[in-house]
């Protein structure tokens, strides 16, 4: 029996498989994105979010051929659009 995997569904697994480390690189980048404030708009904090966790993630992946990092992009911000929603809008500046 062979089973078939998606593009999206691959990059779910990589993040899944590795979930201590991006929960650990989430964490981490909260330091910088913790106050909302700073930001013009939630598309805005959210690709600050993205470009810091796949700056944080790099060293995991840069090796990989044919990384999909647009796959990836799409991933985190599903993986984290409600901790993300609340911390921007939950704001208080």
């Amino acid at each position: 029996m062979k089973i078939i995997i998606t593009e999206s569904q691959y990059n779910r697994i990589w993040l899944l498989r590795r979930y201590k480390l991006v929960r650990d690189s989430f964490d981490t980048i909260f330091m910088y994105i913790k106050n909302p404030c700073k930001f013009d708009s939630f598309e805005h904090y959210e690709r600050t979010f993205v470009d810091l966790m796949l700056d944080e993630l790099h060293p995991e992946y840069y090796l990989i051929d044919n990384f999909d990092y647009e796959g990836m992009i799409s991933e985190l911000k599903d993986m984290f659009y409600v901790e993300l929603t609340e911390l921007y809008w939950g704001r208080k500046c």
